[in-house]
C-alpha cells in the first residue's frame, strides 16, 4: 500500500496542480506541500482532514491505510443496520447523506 506522501503527490498530479496551487488552495506553502510529498514532514490531524476534504477522499485513503478512496454510504449503512432497514429506509438514509454532502460542499465554496 502507498504511504501518505505517495498518495498526496498522486492526488495533486491527478488534479494537474502545482505545489504552489495546492498550497494556496489549502492555506499552506508550497515548501510545506513539498515536505509532505517527500516524506520529510507529516501533517497534523487538522491538515490531514483539510487535505482529505479538498481531494474528497477519506483520511484512511490519504494515509495509505486503505485503497478505498471514497466513503461508501451503502456499505456503512448496511454494516451498521445489519439488515434492520427496509429498502425504502436505506434509500432515505442515502438521500440524507447525499444532501448533507452537497450542503457541506456548498458551504466550503462560500468560505
Amino acid at each position: 500500500m502507498s504511504n501518505f506522501s505517495d498518495r498526496l503527490k498522486s492526488l495533486r498530479k491527478e488534479k494537474n496542480l502545482t505545489l504552489a496551487e495546492l498550497g494556496k488552495d489549502v492555506g499552506l506553502t508550497n515548501a510545506t506541500i513539498s515536505r509532505y510529498e517527500s516524506g520529510a514532514r507529516k501533517p497534523s490531524q487538522d491538515i490531514l482532514e483539510i487535505l482529505a476534504d479538498y481531494f474528497e477522499v477519506t483520511t484512511d485513503y490519504l494515509l495509505g491505510r486503505t485503497n478505498q478512496k471514497y466513503f461508501r454510504a451503502d456499505e456503512t449503512i448496511s454494516f451498521h443496520s445489519k439488515g434492520k432497514l427496509s429498502d425504502e429506509d436505506m434509500k432515505m438514509v442515502r438521500d440524507l447523506i447525499d444532501r448533507l454532502v452537497k450542503d457541506h460542499k456548498e458551504e466550503k465554496k462560500k468560505d
